[in-house]
């Protein structure tokens, strides 16, 4: 099973995902690694019907923005999910990682 690994910054708490190098909140390069729950529920999101470049292949999908039990919102698809059947506060869990497309979500 993938892990969702990301960075806690030291100085003001902010969680974000890797890759990163210095928080986006304060600035500060102070950040201690962390492994995400993987747990989350949708937050807002799209039915994207004609995708491009690498993504072309996989329309229509959902992507959505996804608020992390720990409080980060990510920028995701969610896979296995019908447009018809996504709806906000819908839980969801993370799956992998793509290398092209980053966090990939699936219903919980």
């Amino acid at each position: 099973m993938e892990l969702l690994n990301g960075k806690k910054c030291n100085s003001c708490g902010f969680h974000m995902l890797n890759p990163s190098f210095a928080c986006p909140s304060c600035g500060s390069d102070a950040l201690s690694d962390i492994v995400f729950d993987g747990s989350g529920k949708i937050y807002t999101f799209t039915v994207v019907m004609v995708g491009f470049g690498h993504l072309a292949e996989k329309a229509p999908y959902v992507l959505a923005v996804v608020e992390l039990k720990e409080g980060l919102k990510v920028i995701t698809i969610i896979e296995g999910l019908d447009g018809g059947h996504a709806k906000i506060e819908l839980p969801v869990k993370f799956k992998r990682t793509d290398e092209k497309s980053g966090p990939i979500f699936q219903p919980a």
